[in-house]
């Protein structure tokens, strides 16, 4: 039976990646720092390693033949940069598995991800992905770069659906921002079968879902689906600047003005590189509808 050792697996994407992989011949290190979520306690071939900071990394991967890196945060905080989850701690990671000679390293990362991006998110980002290219030049590779991806307990699409059923007017930043959702089980599907696509190795791939949509079509979107008529008030950029440079005095961080730079670039691809993993792939508004019946 081969090792995965899983980073990040406890959000929201690695959950359902998990619960995939329980059902195939894996036996699963998860590796987090966060508390584990009780929709992954009752797993019987997933070992949960707590992560401290004297944990001995190295040690706890012997013997790994597979590594899924997951982690991501959208927003700084005190003593954490995106730097350092993003870039420096990939650095790390594939050091090591460079050192182990773990064959298989997947990375999540993020379309418009580059050290030349407007953000410092993105620009972390492709710092991790150009680590990664570096330090595992002789394994077997592969990163994916969604847009935007929803599903049951995803944090963008449930926090609109959530704030429209209480608020009839929204003001909305960054209106025309672009993104190309992407369903997590499509996303988890593509990534469970190109463990062992040769295909894939040494690749990057842009993964989108197949419609999209500006900021203010997904809230009409969402907006339709909840049965609930509101009023957007499509803000521009500069009241948009002002609004997000307020928003980060509230103690929860919802909206940042680096996350207001990620949204200056569309999050929409070209080539959508999903479908040479899937034929056919669950669009948003089929996702609504199943969801509100």
């Amino acid at each position: 039976m081969r090792v995965v050792s899983i980073f990040g697996g406890t959000g929201f994407i690695g959950t359902e990646l998990i619960h995939e992989l329980e059902k195939k011949n894996y036996e699963i290190r998860l590796f987090t720092r966060r508390k584990i979520p009780h929709t992954l306690n009752t797993l019987s071939k997933t070992r949960f390693i707590q992560l401290r900071d004297d944990t001995k990394l190295s040690n706890e991967l012997i013997g790994s033949d597979i590594i899924i890196d997951l982690v991501g945060i959208l927003h700084e905080q005190k003593g954490i940069t995106f730097d350092d989850v993003h870039s420096g701690r990939l650095k790390k990671l594939s050091k090591i598995a460079q050192k182990l000679n773990i064959k298989r390293f997947i990375h999540i990362g993020a379309l418009g991800a580059s050290v030349n991006a407007p953000s410092k998110y993105l620009q972390s980002k492709g710092k991790g992905e150009k680590h990664i290219k570096k330090q595992c030049s002789n394994l077997a590779w592969t990163i994916y770069k969604p847009s935007i991806v929803f599903g049951i307990d995803d944090k963008f699409v449930n926090l609109f659906h959530n704030i429209i059923s209480f608020t009839p007017i929204i003001g909305l930043i960054s209106p025309h921002s672009m993104f190309q959702p992407i369903w997590v089980k499509d996303l988890v599907d593509i990534i469970i079968n190109g463990i062992d696509d040769k295909k894939t190795f040494q690749k990057t791939f842009n993964v989108a879902g197949p419609t999209s949509y500006s900021f203010m079509g997904l809230i009409k979107l969402i907006s339709h689906h909840r049965n609930k008529k509101i009023i957007i008030v499509p803000l521009g950029k500069r009241l948009s600047y002002i609004i997000v440079t307020l928003m980060e005095l509230l103690p929860i961080k919802i909206i940042t003005r680096d996350n207001l730079k990620s949204m200056s670039i569309d999050s929409t691809v070209k080539v959508n590189d999903a479908y040479k993993f899937k034929s056919a792939l669950m669009g948003l508004e089929s996702y609504l509808e199943a969801k509100n019946k």
